[in-house]
């Protein structure tokens, strides 16, 4: 869950950058877009471009998180019914964290 909220924080950061630049009236000027550890400087359409481009990929690695997750806490739930047939109450299992 936690990466999942962090790519969650980045996304919005990507999302306020894009909005900052949408305000930006001035065409002229370049905007320096980080890549690995070097800053590249590229108009404010190309940035939109690739800040578009990055919040689609982020997205969908959270869509595929956010699948892996509701996959394993399924195989967690019919793993604790199992449990408790198995064991009734002699059994305590933990409550679910999400």
């Amino acid at each position: 869950m936690a990466a999942t909220m962090k790519k969650a924080k980045h996304l919005q950061n990507l999302e306020d950058a894009c909005d900052d630049i949408m305000l930006a009236d001035d065409d002229c000027f370049m905007i320096p877009y980080q890549i690995g550890d070097v800053f590249i400087s590229h108009s404010q359409e190309e940035t939109q471009e690739m800040l578009e481009e990055a919040k689609k990929t982020l997205q969908e690695e959270i869509d595929a998180l956010e699948s892996r997750v509701a996959s394993i806490q399924r195989v967690l739930a019919d793993l604790k019914v199992q449990l408790y047939a198995k064991f009734g109450s002699n059994i305590n299992l933990e409550a679910d964290e999400s």
